[in-house]
This record gives structure tokens, C-alpha cells and sequence, in this order.
């Protein structure tokens, strides 16, 4: 394992902390934006920028399409702004509360808003298809089934799934729990919904039996899990542990999962390289590790690379099997290779 900074391939500064940080499809481009509110388009070759409206009060949330054609930022002025992959506007969406979650539709182009109590679906242009204004509580994060047919949005209570395409359109479904719920994941094969909770658990629904399960342990909240692309591996961070579930066969139940701990502080977020080979962690203590994938559960997973800096990781992307964007607390971010 390498423990030495390598220079960056460039550096872009942000006016704070970078809270929002999204690669494209092609990942090409990238989508960063600060709680002090400046948003840009990166050129992830070149470092090159192209600034975009602000927000106010700061950044909160930003996602691609699935083509890689638009652009969608939200943040605390309770707009959400969609622009094209140059960044020229083609829409907005006011929605009279905080923007914390956006999704775009993986075979349309239609964006789903968590805000407030509302989900919102709105088309490319901004204008609303449907508002869903009676969540039972705050929605933390918002999710599409593999299909484009239905959207789930998370929150206090469990996640509220709303058909909205094809013959059971207006329909709602309820997975119900008893806490608050701060991330949901689908797995790319659409047979699991996976969502972090503020109980210290992550909790499980096989789609669309109903038939749900939840692993418990944890010393803390969850709010970073995400699927590799194969859908056989499920990486959740917890302070300053990352644990990795197997989710081949019938799923994790009677599972251990793979392990590490390598952080000195809560792990901030998490990302799987293209390949899935690898999976890298960044952490408050300013730490980013590589980890090799798992092959079996219960394993003790082991780093291949480290990069180390005083300043804490706040996010994190992959723009190739061996490139990483950092994104920082001061609000730089910087390309590096590991």
C-alpha cells in the first residue's frame, strides 16, 4: 500500500465545503457544488470549469440522467436547476423547500424531487407531472425502480413507492419502519431496496415481495451504502468502519459481512471504481483508502492505496479504473491518480 499524496492532475476551489460532487455517465464531466452556493461543471481531463447559477444558502443535491445529457442542481433556496451538458438552462423548479434529493428516470427524461414533505416528478423543462405533497415526514432521499416505473422516496416511517407510468399509474405502495430513514439505494439488478437508518441499522426490502430484513450492530447512524454495478456486493460506511454484504445467493441474512477499519475518523463517503474491482472510502481525518473487493463474506478487506492529507475528504468520485475526484472541507477539489 502506498501511503504518499500524489500530485494532483489539477485543482479547482470552491468557495467552502464542497457538498455536492457527481460524475457523469461517461464521466467526462463532473457536477460540483458548496454550501457557500457556487456550482460548476468540471472537465474531468482538463480541470476546466464552467460556472452555473448559484444557490443561495448553498448546494444540496445534483444528478445526471442517465444519457448524460442533463444536469440537474438543487440546493437550500428551494429551486432545482437543470441545465445541458454544456450548461446552458433548459429548466426550473421551484419547490418552496429544501432540495435534498433528485433522481432522473433511468430510461426518460424526468427528474424525481425530494422536498420537504413533496415529491415532486418534473420533465426536462421543469414543469411538474406529479406532486406528491403528503409524505409523512421530510423526504431524505429518493430512488427509481430499474424500470422507470415507479419512484420511492424515503422517509420517517419507512419509503412510499408511487406508480407513475403505465396501467397502475397514481397507485401507492408502503414499506413501512419504525425510524427515520437518511439514504436508500436500489440494487442495480432491481431485486433490493437498501436504506441506511437513523437507528443504526440497515434495512432490506426484496422487491417486490414485501419480504424485508435488517442488519443491526451498528454503532451508529447510516447514511452512506452504495451497490456495485454487478449488484453482488452492498459497501456501507459507519463511522470509521466500511463493512461490505454479500448480497449473492438469497441475499445477506445469516451473513457476516467483509470488513475494515482504517480511518481515524467517520468515514464521509464511499465509491466503487468502474470495474467494481475496488472500492475507495474518505474520511474526515483527510485519509482516502483503496480497498481491494471482497470475494467472501466475512473477509477482512485490505487497502491497496492511501493518499493522506490535512484536510477533511467530504466527497468523492472515480473518472477511471485509477482516477479519483476528492472533493475537501476547504473546498478544493482535486484529481488524483492512485
Amino acid at each position: 500500500m502506498s501511503g504518499a499524496s500524489p500530485a494532483a492532475h489539477w485543482r479547482v476551489d470552491l468557495e467552502d465545503y464542497v457538498g455536492v460532487l457527481e460524475v457523469s455517465p461517461s464521466r467526462g464531466q463532473a457536477v460540483a457544488g458548496s454550501l457557500g452556493g457556487d456550482v460548476v461543471l468540471v472537465d474531468t481531463a482538463e480541470g476546466s470549469t464552467t460556472a452555473l447559477e448559484r444557490h443561495e444558502m448553498g448546494a444540496l443535491s445534483a444528478a445526471w440522467s442517465s444519457d448524460g445529457d442533463r444536469v440537474a442542481v438543487g440546493g437550500q433556496d428551494g429551486r432545482v436547476r437543470i441545465y445541458d451538458q454544456a450548461g446552458t438552462p433548459s429548466g426550473i423548479a421551484d419547490v418552496s423547500a429544501w432540495a435534498t434529493a433528485l433522481a432522473w428516470s433511468p430510461d426518460a427524461p424526468v427528474l424525481a424531487i425530494g422536498a420537504g414533505r413533496r415529491l415532486l416528478i418534473v420533465d426536462h423543462n421543469g414543469a411538474v407531472l406529479h406532486d406528491f405533497d403528503d409524505q409523512p415526514s421530510t423526504v431524505t432521499a429518493v430512488a427509481w425502480s430499474a424500470d422507470g416505473t415507479r419512484v420511492g422516496a424515503a422517509a420517517y416511517g419507512g419509503v412510499d413507492w408511487h406508480d407513475v407510468v403505465g396501467p397502475r399509474r397514481g397507485r401507492r405502495r408502503r414499506f413501512d419502519w419504525k425510524g427515520s430513514l437518511l439514504a436508500l439505494v436500489l440494487s442495480p439488478d432491481g431485486k433490493w431496496a437498501c436504506a441506511g437508518a437513523q437507528d443504526s441499522t440497515v434495512h432490506l426490502w426484496k422487491l417486490w415481495s414485501g419480504g424485508e430484513l435488517s442488519m443491526s450492530g451498528y454503532p451508529s447512524k447510516i447514511e452512506r451504502l452504495a451497490f456495485r454495478d454487478d449488484s453482488l456486493w452492498l459497501a456501507v460506511a459507519c463511522l470509521e468502519e466500511l463493512t461490505v454484504w454479500d448480497f449473492g445467493g438469497r441475499g445477506p441474512a445469516g451473513t457476516v459481512p467483509a470488513s475494515s477499519s482504517g480511518h481515524d475518523k467517520h468515514i464521509e463517503d464511499l465509491a466503487w471504481t468502474p470495474s467494481g474491482a475496488s472500492i475507495a472510502t474518505g474520511g474526515g481525518d483527510g485519509r482516502t483508502i483503496v480497498w481491494g473487493a471482497p470475494t467472501r463474506a466475512g473477509q477482512a478487506l485490505s487497502p491497496t492505496a492511501e493518499v493522506e492529507s490535512d484536510i477533511s475528504t467530504s466527497r468523492l468520485q472515480w473518472v477511471s479504473e485509477d482516477c479519483l475526484l476528492i472533493g475537501r472541507a476547504d473546498g478544493s477539489i482535486v484529481k488524483l491518480a492512485v
